[in-house]
């Protein structure tokens, strides 16, 4: 049977929804003032067991039951987390039509004690020591790749960080941006940057202007992901086309490339792979089949997430694949009057300088 939860919501409650997650991870049902189910989509409904008329607040907890009375009676969304069948899930509580939507999400960060950001304090530590002795290295090539092998570990660490401990679409530092120029200047930067064999060959399609409210920084910073594994997977004769799209729902920024193309079921293996523990067989495996095996594609997708939007894949007509990273058009109201979000970028380093590194 058709799940058709997503016809019988309103607007508002929809585009709140989309600030907050990516709609293909939640489970969703709507409630009424008195707390009833009124409807809800198909993972939902496998998730909690409950169906339409049936109570929500006999399946959570009393802090969770409280929240979303006060979500109700002020209208005003809510966040809490929640354990169901002895997982963690971030539970997204918003008004709709009087009562609200409540939005279920397993959320691994929900689980992360911090540990990495500890070792990731550490090892900057040491990281800057180590920038401090390349600088007294009388050697220049010997120093630059001191630096550089610097930056890779860096780039590691805190893209691992990042991706346990993603800020949620509230926590950003959102600004108007132009994302068309933002587009032109990674496409001229991944060619400066890029490896000094094989393609520089990077065509961008964009509108003179395309308004977006983003934290500029972090859509730059996938950007450059997206760039980098196109300039890894092209031959020096391929061609990288770049494109910037806006149906006044979503900007999409899609990059094609010439590489041997990836398959569906091996693109979500990478997207989820750095979550589970793999066999080195395994590994291996992938290694062979020509698929980038860093962090970079997940870490585009969370960006995207956190921007109301996805990751997606495609073939290239000709050869190649498509990667299209879409991002959702933001209300006004988050812009620029929120916490500050953990940031990728260390003070002293260009983005290019750490996104590149992983070029020789």
């Amino acid at each position: 049977m058709a799940d058709t939860f997503f016809s019988q919501l309103d607007s508002a409650a929809l585009r709140a929804l989309l600030n907050r997650t990516a709609l293909h991870d939640a489970a969703l049902l709507t409630v009424g003032p008195t707390l009833y189910i009124e409807a809800c989509n198909d993972a939902a409904a496998r998730l909690t067991g409950l169906h339409p008329l049936e109570r929500i607040d006999q399946l959570l907890s009393g802090a969770s039951a409280g929240a979303l009375r006060d979500c109700i009676a002020q209208q005003a969304p809510r966040t809490v987390y929640e354990e169901l069948d002895g997982a963690e899930y971030r539970l997204e509580l918003l008004p709709h039509r009087g009562g609200a939507l409540l939005a279920f999400l397993h959320d691994s960060r929900s689980s992360y004690d911090g540990s990495l950001r500890v070792l990731h304090a550490k090892s900057a530590q040491y990281l800057g020591a180590l920038f401090a002795c390349a600088e007294q290295v009388q050697d220049p090539a010997l120093a630059a790749e001191l630096r550089k092998q610097c930056l890779r570990m860096h780039r590691i660490l805190t893209h691992s960080d990042f991706l346990h401990d993603p800020p949620l679409t509230e926590q950003l530092r959102l600004y108007r941006t132009d994302l068309a120029a933002l587009c032109r200047t990674a496409a001229a930067n991944a060619a400066l940057y890029g490896p000094s064999h094989g393609t520089k060959n990077i065509t961008v399609h964009a509108p003179d202007y395309c308004d977006a409210l983003i934290e500029p920084q972090l859509i730059q910073k996938a950007l450059y992901n997206l760039l980098s594994n196109a300039l890894h997977a092209s031959p020096a004769d391929g061609d990288i086309v770049l494109t910037l799209t806006d149906d006044s729902s979503f900007a999409t920024i899609t990059v094609a490339d010439r590489g041997p193309g990836l398959d569906a079921e091996l693109f979500e293996a990478l997207l989820t792979g750095w979550e589970r523990q793999v066999s080195l067989d395994d590994y291996l495996s992938l290694a062979r089949c020509g698929a980038p095996l860093g962090l970079g594609l997940p870490l585009v997708q969370r960006i995207a997430q956190a921007h109301g939007g996805s990751l997606l894949l495609s073939p290239r007509e000709g050869g190649g694949s498509e990667l299209h990273m879409s991002i959702a058009h933001l209300p006004a109201a988050l812009a620029d009057n929120n916490l500050r979000a953990p940031m990728i970028l260390e003070e002293g380093y260009s983005l290019e300088e750490i996104e590149f590194s992983i070029f020789d």
